[in-house]
């Protein structure tokens, strides 16, 4: 008898977390509906990553030869990661009926505000200003100010390579006292 299931990892390439854990039978079709995002919790994950330009990665954690091992695998599976901290969005992973609906609101929630806060990226942008512009310095961002401020750097150059506005570049090296 050949493999003819998978258990399978989804992982968030923003901070390289898995959040879900699944079984299938067809794991393209599946990575697939996946990829599109459903409205399952997992699926609002991906809709967030989506929005920021990232697409879900996939693992294969076992093949299997049954649907009841492949069951097994999954549940198996699902309890080893969350006793090692991981916050999956597996159904039994999340708490029951109430635990998912406050879930799904939280997730709901939270891609609302990323959907407006990337109209108002796009606004900055039309309007000729950085998209970076109102996102917080920093550490690396700062030094690299620092280093071009020390190398002559015109504050446009500077702007441009920060992508930020020359105002913003004045007003940061006025605050660092490097004016």
């Amino acid at each position: 008898m050949r493999v003819r299931y998978c258990i399978y990892a989804i992982i968030d390439p923003r901070d390289d977390g898995i959040f879900y854990i699944g079984q299938t039978s067809s794991f393209a079709a599946r990575k697939a509906q996946h990829v599109e995002g459903t409205d399952q919790l997992s699926g609002y994950v991906v809709k967030q990553m989506k929005l920021n330009g990232y697409v879900p990665l996939f693992t294969v954690l076992e093949r299997t030869k049954t649907k009841a091992a492949a069951l097994a695998g999954e549940i198996f599976w699902i309890e080893m990661f969350r006793t090692r901290g991981a916050r999956l969005l597996n159904s039994q992973a999340v708490g029951g009926f109430v635990g998912r609906g406050k879930k799904r609101e939280e997730l709901s929630s939270g891609l609302d505000k990323m959907a407006s806060s990337r109209m108002s990226s796009l606004e900055d942008i039309a309007n000729g200003r950085s998209a970076r512009e109102r996102d917080a310095w920093t550490p690396r961002e700062i030094r690299r100010l620092i280093g071009m401020k020390n190398s002559k750097m015109s504050v446009e150059a500077m702007a441009d390579a920060l992508e930020r506005t020359p105002q913003s570049i004045k007003s940061k090296l006025k605050y660092l006292r490097l004016t």
